[in-house]
């Protein structure tokens, strides 16, 4: 399996809204993450699906990679969240064996640590996705390590 880990693109500061899960990628960050997104397309990155965190910043985020044509859909994912656990993308990437390429958007720190608890089978605190950086993981089992492919700040693709 094919996973590819995305971190938000830039968003509102802090404080910008009163709930912070209803901050919203900036110009800039819509902008850069477009960027980004229509260079996966042309590295052929094709994801069956993306799932995402519920929060307004990662569902735009998500949106964008709909829109630039590197998945067809996208669902949302309460575990991607803020504070979600990697236990539940584990149970749901088992209950579909069928999808060989699956996208997740979320936050950090979480998605790094599920990065590298995926890879080394424990959460190292040195794994830390910038704004819009991806992770890429061939994983062969949900719950298998996996090997790394890419890990590319957000730079390498802009």
């Amino acid at each position: 399996m094919d996973l590819l880990i995305l971190r938000h693109g830039i968003a509102e500061e802090r404080g910008t809204r009163d709930n912070d899960d209803e901050r919203m990628l900036t110009d800039e960050g819509r902008k850069k993450t477009r960027r980004i997104a229509r260079r996966l397309a042309e590295l052929d990155v094709k994801l069956q699906i993306v799932l995402t965190s519920p929060l307004v910043r990662a569902h735009q985020t998500a949106e964008i990679l709909i829109d630039e044509g590197v998945a067809p859909r996208l669902e949302r994912f309460a575990p991607l969240a803020p504070g979600g656990a990697l236990s539940d993308l584990r149970v749901w990437l088992e209950a579909n064996p069928e999808l060989q390429a699956v996208g997740l958007v979320g936050h950090q720190p979480d998605l790094g640590s599920w990065a590298e608890t995926l890879l080394w089978g424990s959460f190292r605190q040195g794994f830390d996705i910038k704004k819009a950086g991806v992770v890429r993981i061939d994983l062969l089992h949900p719950q298998d390590q996996g090997r790394l492919v890419w890990f590319l700040p957000p730079r390498v693709l802009l």
